[in-house]
């Protein structure tokens, strides 16, 4: 059973979702007009809303929509002003009472003085009037959506938008009614949403499987279609929805002996590997993503005790990279080791790989079985960009920082280190619960199918994922399994081991993005493989190391 629906501050997923629509309803105000535009619209891929970067174009565009519409506007008024002077005209003396009758028509034409009002009208009226319809006003705004036809949204692009607001919800708790008036955990945006735009939020969460949530805006449609009179969307429209819906959530109940839940994760493809045996387990055992929304909303808080002998200090590691300016090194978890390194990056450096990296964006795909990475991931909303140490020079100087930093050699020219990769996370933007290594999840017998560059490299023996940018609300890195949570710090850099020295996964350091809440959230992520870690992070045979 799928729903379908009607055609009907950046910071804000509440305004983003808007955005969308009213892009596409401002754009449709002349039909005729429609099909032209539609001819450059129509191939545009749907990741705008998988992208604050992307999302920020897009709002430049409206404003630039906005003005062009502005103009057209007023000429369209002009014109029918024209119009409208001349049906005056004609009632002022053709249009009058006694001439509209038996013999009207007789005695406007026998009328030498109505004749030559008649006459004056069809020839130098109506010529201007003809005249002034031949002039395309409407070329500024149809050069505008073929210019930024690549920016354009679509109906995926909404359908992301309002999904991405349902796992708000469900993520953080929010309310449906505090949502549809513009609220965000106490925080005012100014934007309130009308009965059509919540019975699509209804619809969808409902497609979606967030039955719970769709029952509520189901019912917050209703109570604004009642209150603003059937203006956007009418009650009569509604309840058969509600009905069926409630119906589904109460068969719903029963099966599962009372309970509701709305817990809900995308699953990839059979063929994908972002890895069918992770995913397989997080499926199994929901208990992981509990722990990451409850982390996410700031519950699950470790006890004096866990974090007694945790510690922050200045290091130098023996390197002399580091003598006159050690790092600040803040430990999270002993075992398995976690730590953020403060002030790894300046705010400059954040700045420039940000935008070397914005025009490049495209949406996170993930890696098939075959190796090839042709897949769009649903388990993480954002776009990323991959850079070498050949696309700027920013790149081998991080990546020198990050030997000095953590010990670890992260030369890229001989694969110790994958390609920097910097993701840039949209509306609701979040990465479901996962682990960064890639062979060992793979059972032994499987573990020799795996393509020979990735073997050559080895499998990711730590990560280190810089913060580029903060983050408003939302958009941590949580550990479910270690109750682990690291916010967003700009500049700052996560690093974690994701191997025991045997070579083995430490399932332990299971980690997921929140969904972003507020705000805009970049990181830059290096994984650092087994390959040239020999000398540095010597192997062992016990497996607790």
């Amino acid at each position: 059973m799928v729903f379908t629906s009607s055609s009907d501050n950046m910071q804000s997923p509440i305004h983003l979702l808007r955005l969308f629509s009213l892009i596409f309803v401002r754009l449709i105000l002349l039909q005729d007009n429609w099909q032209l535009i539609g001819q450059h619209v129509g191939s545009v891929n749907g990741d705008i809303f998988s992208s604050t970067s992307h999302l920020q174009n897009l709002m430049y565009l409206e404003r630039h929509l906005i003005m062009s519409l502005g103009k057209y506007v007023v000429n369209m008024e002009q014109k029918l002003s024209k119009i409208r002077r001349y049906i005056e005209g004609w009632e002022a003396t053709a249009g009058r009472d006694e001439f509209v009758g038996t013999y009207g028509e007789e005695e406007i034409i026998g009328n030498p003085l109505q004749a030559f009002q008649l006459v004056k009208r069809l020839t130098i009226d109506w010529r201007g009037i003809n005249e002034l319809f031949k002039q395309d006003q409407w070329q500024e705004v149809r050069k505008l959506t073929h210019d930024y036809k690549a920016i354009m949204p679509t109906d995926d692009d909404l359908h992301g938008a309002a999904l991405a607001i349902v796992r708000l919800q469900d993520t953080y708790n929010l309310t449906n009614t505090e949502l549809a008036n513009g609220i965000i955990q106490e925080h005012a945006t100014h934007i309130t949403m009308t009965a059509r735009d919540c019975l699509y939020l209804a619809k969808h969460a409902f497609n979606n499987a967030y039955y719970g949530h769709s029952l509520d805006w189901f019912e917050e449609a209703l109570s604004r279609a009642y209150k603003e009179g059937n203006t956007t969307a009418s009650v009569s429209e509604i309840q058969p929805f509600y009905k069926m819906a409630t119906q589904v959530v109460d068969q719903f109940k029963k099966e599962n002996e009372g309970s509701l839940d709305t817990y809900h994760i995308y699953m990839e493809a059979s063929g994908s590997r972002e890895h069918s045996t992770k995913f397989r387990m997080l499926e199994d055992d929901n208990e992981d993503y509990r722990r990451f929304q409850a982390l996410c909303r700031g519950e699950r808080q470790r006890s004096a005790k866990d974090t007694s002998k945790l510690k922050c200090y200045l290091t130098h590691n023996n390197n002399p990279y580091l003598y006159l300016q050690p790092i600040k090194l803040e430990v999270q978890n002993i075992d398995p080791y976690i730590a953020i390194i403060h002030n790894l990056m300046t705010e400059k450096e954040t700045a420039t790989i940000r935008e070397i990296a914005a025009p490049l964006l495209t949406r996170a795909r993930v890696q098939t079985d075959n190796g090839t990475s042709d897949m769009i991931s649903k388990t993480r909303t954002s776009q990323t960009a991959w850079f070498s140490p050949e696309t700027h020079p920013i790149v081998t100087r991080i990546n020198k920082r990050i030997d000095a930093a953590t010990g670890l050699s992260a030369d890229m020219t001989d694969s110790h280190c994958e390609l920097m990769q910097v993701a840039n996370y949209g509306m609701g933007g979040h990465y479901t619960p996962h682990y960064d290594y890639l062979i060992v999840d793979r059972p032994e017998e499987e573990r020799d199918q795996v393509d020979e560059r990735e073997l050559y490299a080895g499998d990711r023996t730590a990560t280190v994922m810089f913060y580029l940018s903060d983050v408003i609300r939302g958009g941590s890195t949580v550990f479910p399994r270690l109750n682990v949570h690291l916010k967003p710090e700009l500049g700052s850099a996560a690093f974690w081991y994701n191997l025991y020295k045997n070579g083995e996964g430490i399932i332990d350091t299971v980690h997921g993005a929140c969904p972003v809440l507020m705000g805009e959230k970049w990181v830059a992520n290096f994984w650092i493989r087994e390959r040239g870690q020999f000398s540095r992070r010597r192997c062992s045979l016990n497996p607790k190391e």
